[in-house]
């Protein structure tokens, strides 16, 4: 069920579900079939949502909270971009002391820290992990064009 709801809530084009009156004696794989009956029931207990609505107020709420969406992300891009300036900076001093690009020490305390940053505002420890290597890499290599410029 879950699966055929979470194709649903995204707007999948479909998806496949096997149905067999006898799962057990279909040719392919019994434990992927479901009876006609569960069938029937899980298709009722789908939720059928719908891509947008004519409702003005669902609609007016909706472009203004996209908008608070909109300039958080403004926000975020411009401390990303004084971040990468910073990071240009740090490439500097580096090169000038012979000293590697690479941290990893420096990296594992920013992951660590930043997960524990991110759990307390409710964020996933994978999405966290995942968008500060995001940054670190992009600061890895402004480091480099310093270090190789």
């Amino acid at each position: 069920f879950a699966v055929a709801q979470q194709a649903l809530d995204l707007d999948f084009d479909g998806t496949m579900i096997e149905s067999h009156i006898d799962p057990d004696n279909a040719w392919s794989d019994a434990k992927q079939q479901i009876t006609p009956e569960v069938l029937k029931q899980l298709i009722t207990d789908l939720v059928w949502r719908h891509e947008s609505t004519d409702k003005e107020e669902f609609v007016n709420a909706l472009a203004g909270l996209r908008e608070q969406i909109n300039n958080l992300d403004a926000e975020v891009m411009q401390l990303l971009g004084r971040r990468m300036a910073v990071a240009e900076k740090i490439g500097q001093y580096k090169k000038d002391n012979d000293i590697t690009i690479l941290q990893t020490a420096r990296l594992n305390e920013i992951l660590e820290r930043s997960k524990r940053q991110g759990a307390q505002v409710g964020l996933t420890e994978d999405f966290v992990e995942r968008y500060m290597e995001a940054v670190h890499l992009e600061s890895v290599m402004r480091q480099e064009r310093v270090m190789n410029g």
